[in-house]
């Protein structure tokens, strides 16, 4: 067992053998779990494809959850959508 100390004012020690769900992700984190470069997550961030990061102090977080969901609302490729839905759509326009 890999255990270490918190640091906190407790004396809690911390088990790092045990898997702990990432909730928030990194600029690079986000790009490498989708497969693109950290600066093309930025212009999907302008292009609305991504949310915009979570911050604290000068820390930016994307939260899984919020990738996610942007993600699952993105075309499917090669199914036709319905002209009222890809009026507004980039991805459809430049199709």
């Amino acid at each position: 067992m890999n255990l270490v100390e918190s640091g906190d004012k407790m004396g809690t020690t911390i088990d790092l053998s045990r898997n702990v769900p990432r909730l928030g992700l990194s600029r690079s984190e986000v790009a490498l779990a989708i497969g693109v470069s950290a600066n093309t997550v930025d212009v999907m961030v302008e292009e609305g494809f991504l949310p915009r990061p979570r911050k604290w102090h000068s820390r930016k977080l994307w939260l899984v959850a919020e990738v996610a969901a942007a993600m699952s609302e993105w075309p499917e490729d090669g199914i036709a959508r319905k002209k009222e839905d890809a009026d507004d759509d980039p991805w459809e326009m430049s199709a």
